[in-house]
């Protein structure tokens, strides 16, 4: 797509789209990527229990990266539905969009959630990935990932149940550590 410009009826001002648009994602990201970081608790407990929120949501964040993946291949492919509230934050009084304009600005905006939503997976994921050889392992996935109970995992673990809540505390105090720094000690 060429550059496109606008004359803004307000100033009367040249307006480069894609330069605004470009603006817009990385601001999106850098400010996903800030919330992120200042999310960090006052203290271990609370640690713990962000930690565990971002563990239960990593499932269904992969999972809405992969449907925002397929609505920004299905609105470029066949375009913007008739009436759409996605739309709305980008038609502001003095600067009118053409359609395709509207179009790519949505696409750009959704590619920066995906962006920020998989930083977030690629962050858990680098965090779990040294504790996938515990043999307590299983304690993590189970709870966090499969919605297992303590009982169906001391089943397959062969061990009690205070024996699974024990090292699932253990390893999330350590995904904590990897995640939060010093914070979480």
């Amino acid at each position: 797509m060429g550059k496109k410009q606008v004359i803004s009826e307000s100033t009367n001002n040249i307006i480069d789209i894609e330069a605004v648009i470009n603006k817009a994602v990385e601001n999106a990201v850098a400010k996903a990527i800030e919330v992120g970081r200042t999310q960090v608790a006052k203290s271990p407990e609370d640690i713990y229990k962000t930690t565990e929120r971002r563990l239960y949501a990593l499932p269904d964040l992969k999972d809405k990266v992969t449907r925002d993946k397929e609505y920004v291949r299905t609105i470029l492919t066949e375009g913007l539905p008739k009436r759409s509230k996605d739309i709305a934050r980008f038609q502001r009084s003095g600067c009118r969009l053409e359609p395709e304009e509207l179009l790519e600005a949505l696409a750009q905006d959704l590619r920066a959630s995906i962006a920020a939503d998989e930083f977030e997976i690629k962050t858990l994921d680098e965090a779990l990935a040294p504790l996938t050889s515990d043999p307590y392992y299983l304690s993590v996935s189970g709870r966090y990932f499969e919605s297992k109970s303590d009982e169906d995992i001391a089943e397959s673990l062969d061990c009690e149940t205070r024996t699974v809540r024990r090292n699932r505390g253990r390893l999330v105090r350590r995904i904590a550590v990897r995640l939060y720094g010093t914070n979480a000690v």
